[in-house]
C-alpha cells in the first residue's frame, strides 16, 4: 500500500520534468547569466576588489580509529533487544496458530468428540 502512495505521489513529477521547453541541456548557461572574462572585470563590475584564493590552515592528522575501539553510542543493547524479539515472534506464532485454526473448516475427521 505504502508503494502505491509513493507511486502516485511521485509519478506526476517525474512525469513534468520535461514539461519544461529548452531546459534539457544541463551545460547550456542561465538565460539572465553574466559572463566575466577576468578578475578585473569582475571588481569593476561588483565595485570592490575579489578576495584571495587562501587555503588556509593546514588540515589536521586525524586518526583513523580510535585506539580503545568504538565509543558507547547509547543504545540498546543485544541483551535487552533479543528477548523482546523472541517474545514478538512466539507471541505472532500463537495468534496466527489460533486463528487458522479457528478459520479453517472442519473436517469430519478431525471434528472433537463432545462428551
Amino acid at each position: 500500500m505504502a508503494a502505491l502512495a509513493a507511486v502516485l505521489i511521485l509519478a506526476p513529477a517525474a512525469l513534468a520534468q520535461d514539461a519544461i521547453p529548452g531546459d534539457d541541456d544541463p551545460y547550456l548557461p542561465e538565460p539572465n547569466a553574466v559572463v566575466v572574462g577576468s578578475e578585473e572585470e569582475l571588481e569593476q563590475m561588483a565595485g570592490q576588489s575579489v578576495p584571495s584564493h587562501d587555503p588556509g590552515p593546514e588540515p589536521v592528522q586525524v586518526p583513523a580509529a580510535p585506539p580503545q575501539g568504538m565509543p558507547q553510542t547509547g543504545g540498546p543493547s543485544a541483551t535487552a533487544i533479543l528477548p523482546t524479539a523472541a517474545l514478538l515472534l512466539v507471541g505472532s506464532g500463537i495468534l496466527t496458530y489460533a486463528t487458522l485454526r479457528r478459520s479453517r473448516p472442519q473436517l469430519p475427521y478431525m471434528k472433537r468428540e463432545s462428551k
